[in-house]
């Protein structure tokens, strides 16, 4: 198939996992964690978007010199978004404690507990030096988080946190058209969609179970993806 029609192929694919990552995170919210539990789940979140920001940053210094202008100029933005979201749901955790956050302690706690995050998948699939598979990423992994933070803010009733979130999202779902638009001009032969194919189902596979091990695992999300995927 083309490249273009090879991309919504890709797309439509990618539907059984973010419903069911949005089927999780549902039914996290709606399980009313305690703030302090809350507090911890949106530093790791923070601190997600603060690795975005880095591994996008490092591809981008790491690109050649051919590189063209276009490219450069769309993922610069989405480094710019990154450090944005970051001080985002720094502002979000500081709205909820009422307090100043001791950003340097919170990563260090993080670092220390560590919760699973989909920027690592950037490094996992050698991303920063890989046009494929930091295309891939962003086509799976900024389209689901665009889901989840969509999710996010339908299930949190306070206006702040809410209309922080789907701010997000709109930039999340922007990250993943960048990583369609490459695809598009990367996956023009067989050998390599069949590599992309292969990329993407790992990266499901991994994500589906970020998702799970951040909020909960639903018995309707895991048949989801099992019937979409043949897990």
């Amino acid at each position: 198939m083309d490249a273009k029609q090879f991309v919504n192929k890709i797309r439509k694919d990618n539907q059984a996992l973010f419903q069911a990552s949005q089927i999780n995170v549902k039914a996290y919210f709606d399980s009313k964690p305690a703030q302090e539990v809350l507090v911890e789940h949106f530093v790791g979140r923070m601190v997600n978007e603060r690795m975005n920001m880095v591994e996008i940053a490092n591809s981008i210094a790491a690109m050649p010199a051919d590189t063209p202008t276009e490219e450069l100029e769309l993922l610069t933005r989405q480094a710019q978004d990154e450090a944005r979201h970051f001080r985002m749901v720094k502002e979000v955790i500081e709205h909820m404690t009422g307090q100043p956050l001791d950003v340097a302690a919170a990563i260090a706690a993080e670092a220390a507990k560590p919760t699973a995050k989909g920027a690592g998948l950037l490094s996992k699939y050698g991303a920063e030096t890989d046009p494929v598979a930091l295309a891939a990423y962003q086509l799976v992994a900024e389209g689901r988080a665009e889901a989840v933070w969509n999710q996010m803010a339908d299930c949190i009733d306070d206006e702040f946190i809410s209309t922080s979130y789907a701010k997000i999202a709109r930039d999340e779902g922007f990250h993943a058209n960048i990583g369609g638009w490459k695809l598009e001009k990367l996956a023009q032969d067989e050998a390599t969609q069949i590599r992309v194919e292969t990329l993407v189902a790992k990266m499901r596979r991994d994500l589906f179970d970020i998702s799970c091990r951040n909020t909960m695992e639903v018995a309707a999300a895991k048949e989801l993806v099992a019937e979409a995927y043949g897990w």
